[in-house]
């Protein structure tokens, strides 16, 4: 009686997963030609040299992305269940993934926006002039040791999940058309046994292994929690810069083991829990893109010509 899970699986594999792998490697070919070769002649960005080292820290966060995508996509269409050294792996990249992403974010931002630490901060507004070059150092600094302590704080919760397997309940989605089960469970159900001997209508087959909630609920916080101590103690020796960015890190790791806490333990289900997964990584590189495109796209480039250009009468 699992046709109702069978639908929702087919749905991820088929429309979910592919649209997001699909969507990462255009973004990944755009940003690489964007970086590596003349424009074209329509381009998708043009990036200015003097963000170069936020978009590579973009560039490779998105890579880990894609070989995390990877390593699921061979789960899905070429061995047909779950490994626990592939699932693993997707972890680990994800979260690196993530944390990279966060920190090219902010650095971002505070090059197109915020200006930390230079005449032009958005603090100023406050500060009434900048100090962070006095002995008084930085107004903001026990504001950036406070979230500090948080993004630290926040990483120890998740060594309280449970990380065992977790196996997917098939009788939660048993559709209520009893003919269309009878002929699944007589019809398909033999045939997908005869020709792919993993399959188990029990749902037995498909489930998170314990090695990936380990990472994500014990590895990942680790990380994240040396990661932030270390911005804590670099903010507070004066380094705020280094400091933010790595609290940024962490915080972008946490993201994603948060996420992962949300879908799986917390609604107990993996294949509601999957669907959701696949469904804020598409969000994210829709994300990615609308944000690459308004910041580097060819009518915000264009926009400066414009404005300098000479009116006419």
């Amino acid at each position: 009686m699992d046709l109702g899970a069978a639908l929702i699986g087919l749905g991820i594999a088929m429309i979910v997963k592919v649209a997001v792998m699909i969507l990462a490697g255009r973004i990944l070919f755009r940003l690489y030609r964007s970086r590596h070769t003349s424009p074209p002649k329509k381009p998708w960005l043009l990036l200015p040299k003097e963000d170069t080292s936020e978009i590579r820290i973009l560039w490779w966060s998105l890579v880990l992305f894609a070989a995390s995508e990877l390593t699921c996509g061979i789960e899905i269409y070429i061995i047909f269940h779950s490994s626990a050294i592939l699932s693993g792996s997707h972890s680990i990249l994800s979260g690196l993934g993530m944390g990279l992403f966060a920190t090219g974010f902010v650095m971002l931002l505070d090059r197109r926006f915020l200006h930390y630490g230079e005449p032009g901060c958005i603090a100023n507004r406050v500060c009434r002039g900048c100090t962070i070059g006095e002995a008084e150092g930085c107004k903001f600094r026990a504001v950036l040791l406070l979230a500090g302590t948080f993004v630290a704080l926040a990483a120890c919760a998740p060594f309280l999940a449970k990380v065992e397997r977790m196996g997917a309940d098939v009788t939660r989605y048993i559709t209520p058309f009893g003919s269309l089960n009878a002929w699944y469970d007589g019809s398909v159900v033999p045939w997908l046994k005869a020709h792919y001997p993993d399959y188990k209508p029990s749902g037995e087959a498909y489930y998170m292994p314990w090695s990936a909630f380990y990472i994500e609920f014990r590895i990942l916080p680790a990380i994240a929690l040396v990661v932030a101590a270390a911005g804590i103690v670099l903010t507070f020796r004066r380094r705020e810069v280094a400091g933010i960015r790595a609290l940024s890190f962490a915080a972008g790791m946490l993201a994603y083991v948060y996420m992962e806490l949300i879908l799986y333990r917390a609604s107990g289900d993996v294949l509601l829990g999957s669907l959701g997964h696949e469904i804020a990584e598409f969000w994210f590189l829709v994300f990615t893109a609308e944000l690459l495109h308004r910041l580097y796209g060819p009518q915000t480039a264009a926009a400066p010509a414009l404005a300098e250009a000479p009116a006419h009468a």
